[in-house]
């Protein structure tokens, strides 16, 4: 009978230590001047321009065109008076753009992907007059307004 109440005695410690083991460690708490971090949100919304309204800024001297293609695909057409900035190296390179004018990206897809790239880096870098060119490169041609060949 001894051995029994010893083996009962034995589990319930057991079982209390066991269970001790495992409680969940608390959350610590920040401090009160900590700052929260909050998630990154990441927005793929960008503000497009259309070609008339481009071409009416091209035409007031109130827009800077970069153009975000390859130098070689620059070279072979670009809009009249585009800079030729790759869009890899655009932060690099933004002192290069004239300052105070709609920064208007463009490239040769109509979906504006490496132009709206384009501006949404400069978004994130706080630069806000930033907008891509509906259409890109092959419908201003299309529609026959002002372009170059060759390198700038």
């Amino acid at each position: 009978m001894k051995k029994i109440a010893a083996a009962a005695v034995s589990l319930v410690l057991a079982a209390g230590v066991a269970s001790a083991q495992y409680k969940p460690k608390p959350k610590p708490k920040p401090a009160q001047n900590q700052a929260q971090l909050q998630p990154v949100k990441t927005s793929t919304e960008f503000r497009r321009i259309s070609r008339e309204e481009a071409f009416k800024l091209y035409q007031a001297n109130h827009a800077v065109f970069v153009d975000v293609r390859s130098h070689q695909s620059f070279s072979a057409g670009h809009i009249k008076g585009a800079l030729s900035i790759p869009g890899s190296q655009l932060i690099q390179r933004f002192s290069e753009v004239t300052p105070g004018k709609t920064v208007i990206t463009y490239c040769a897809c109509d979906a504006e992907q490496s132009s709206g790239k384009a501006v949404l880096n400069l978004n994130a870098h706080g630069v806000k007059n930033a907008a891509a060119l509906k259409g890109g490169y092959l419908e201003w041609k299309a529609a026959r307004l002002p372009i170059a060949a060759g390198p700038r």
